[in-house]
């Protein structure tokens, strides 16, 4: 009997547990293998076939022309450019690939005319892969620079927005600013229009084979790009212009703090100038240290309007009928309301007095009597109906909204200091854009600054005239219309006579409220006049502004000879033939 041989036994077990454990091994493997699968098939499968995409297709986002901006000549309807897009230079570093950067700060410095330390500065960052040294630079330096072969240093082309007339409209405009690394329009037309200069983004996509080189045949996908839409003004050039050289002149000689000037054609509401003192250039817009310039105080700027307001208390009772030119008040220069005490301006009494010498001498206990004879809420319906507490609609980032509510508490003294402008506040286009209701039968228009979109398809897009309500009767608007005529003519508006020519105003010597709201500046005041003509067919209508003026006391000898030297100037641009 042959014995066993033990060590051959123990030779086939461990060859037996070698397989169990491989086959342990190979099965764990493919488990692994297919939870790997799993997780890159199912679980993330939108990140690796991004990470596909990225490796295999060529991207590349094509930038719109942003739409320009254009202002015209009326006279000759030719236009004019206010913000274009011209070519410059970006000078950027990649401060990682610099070797020695105080050299290259002393080159660049002397290049760029920057101080030497700033560009250190910028370029003294490790493993940085871009900074920004200087935009808008000259070709001819960008041409120099990259001629230096100075390593880290780049020139790239850039499309940057140009105003070619600097100061010129800059408070209608705005600018093109940078809002993180994105160009965006603010303030003006600019921001109230960005998404239709702007334009529509293009892009174009080509397939890559695994060395990066394009496919020929292979899959593309490409959409063109849509360039912004071009706008035309309403604003005319020349007015424009002499707007803002006469305001500054008026600022400067009255030793005002800052000023507005406005002109509409009250028949479509169309504005014709608007400026502002001080103003900015939108092309160093980023040397600017206070922010508040680049606001439209023309739309933005609140102020209790003071005496200009009181053509349209007068419209109130003409329109209900609780008054007509021939009433008559006896003014004793003083009205007691509520423990309060109203004065004339002029501290005088002047006896029986019909409505027009209200309007013609200013009288505050006038236009006291007027609401005095109308429902309170019918007074407060009305100046709701002017728009006083609206929004224009004006196409002009920043409008700001007048205040009534110092009437909601309905007392007598709020009712009767608002007849006369104090206690609500307005914009000054706001104001405008209700008296001018006065040269167009009572209709209030909406003003507007746009005159014309194109397309870059070539449609236009022409903007009309709009009626926003009939505020008042024709019949009431046309004896506003005289009243404010003989202001001018009997009035306190005698500097505002524009010879051969007859023209409806009003002069307003407004207070300013304190900052903490209580009771008003004793010093300062603000001067203000409004009116149209020629009468009787008004072809345009201007507000006169002064914020603060230290040289005289009342708005009568201030801007009333501002708002004659500008009809003036229309007349002689729009060859307006004489009324008288």
């Amino acid at each position: 009997m042959k014995r066993l041989n033990r060590n051959s036994f123990k030779s086939s077990n461990n060859f037996i547990k070698r397989v169990h454990i491989l086959a342990a091994v190979v099965i764990a493997l493919f488990l692994i293998v297919l939870l790997k699968l799993f997780q890159v098939q199912v679980v993330s499968y939108s990140f690796y076939k991004a990470l596909a995409q990225n490796q295999h297709e060529f991207f590349e986002k094509i930038i719109p022309e942003r739409g320009e901006i254009f202002i015209k000549d009326a006279y000759s309807d030719e236009i004019y450019p206010l913000a274009v897009n011209r070519e410059s230079s970006l000078i950027y570093a990649v401060p990682k690939n610099i070797i020695n950067k105080e050299e290259t700060a002393a080159k660049l410095s002397e290049l760029l005319e920057m101080e030497e330390m700033d560009i250190f500065n910028i370029i003294n960052k490790k493993d940085d892969p871009y900074e920004v040294i200087k935009r808008k630079v000259r070709d001819e330096v960008a041409k120099e620079i990259k001629s230096e072969n100075i390593i880290g240093i780049k020139t790239s082309p850039e499309i940057i927005r140009y105003y070619p007339g600097n100061y010129l409209a800059a408070n209608i405009v705005g600018f093109l600013g940078y809002s993180g690394h994105e160009k965006v329009g603010q303030y003006g037309i600019e921001g109230y229009y960005n998404e239709r200069l702007k334009g529509t983004m293009g892009f174009l996509e080509l397939e890559k084979d695994s060395s990066g080189k394009w496919i020929t045949f292979g899959s593309k996908n490409a959409q063109s790009p849509e360039d912004g839409d071009d706008i035309i003004l309403t604003i005319d050039q020349t007015i424009q212009y002499i707007s803002e050289i006469k305001l500054k002149e008026a600022v400067i000689r009255y030793g005002a703090e800052s000023g507005n000037i406005i002109i509409m054609n009250p028949k479509t509401g169309a504005i014709i100038a608007m400026a502002q003192y001080p103003n900015y250039n939108p092309n160093e817009y980023f040397k600017e240290e206070d922010m508040s310039v680049f606001l439209n105080s023309g739309i933005h700027n609140l102020y209790e309007p003071g005496s200009i307001q009181k053509p349209i208390t007068m419209a109130i009772g003409l329109d209900l009928g609780k008054i007509s030119p021939g009433t008559t008040y006896v003014d004793k220069g003083v009205v007691k309301i509520d423990g309060w005490t109203i004065r004339n301006s002029d501290g005088k009494s002047n006896g029986k007095q019909n409505m027009t010498q209200i309007l013609e001498k200013s009288l505050n206990t006038g236009s006291v009597f007027i609401q005095q004879q109308t429902e309170k809420d019918d007074f407060y319906n009305y100046l709701r109906l002017f728009k006083l507490d609206e929004l224009t609609g004006i196409e002009i980032k920043g409008e700001a909204r007048g205040s009534l509510s110092n009437l909601d508490d309905k007392k007598d003294i709020n009712y009767a200091t608002a007849s006369y402008g104090q206690g609500i506040s307005v914009t000054p286009l706001a104001i405008l854009t209700a008296i001018s209701s006065f040269a167009n039968d009572g209709k209030l228009m909406r003003p507007y600054v746009v005159d014309e979109l194109i397309g870059a398809n070539g449609h236009s897009e022409k903007k009309e005239p709009k009626v926003v309500c009939q505020v008042v009767s024709p019949k009431t608007a046309n004896l506003v219309s005289a009243m404010m005529t003989s202001v001018i003519k009997n009035g306190h508006a005698e500097q505002a006579i524009v010879s051969g020519y007859k023209f409806a105003g009003k002069t307003g010597t407004a207070q300013i409220p304190k900052k903490d709201g209580k009771g008003y500046e004793e010093d300062k005041t603000i001067h203000t006049f409004v009116g149209f003509g020629p009468i009787p067919n008004p072809k345009f209508s201007i507000l006169v502004k002064l914020d603060s003026p230290t040289n005289a006391p009342y708005a009568a000898n201030t801007v009333a000879p501002v708002f004659r030297e500008l009809s003036q100037e229309l007349i002689n641009h729009y060859n307006i033939p004489m009324t008288e």
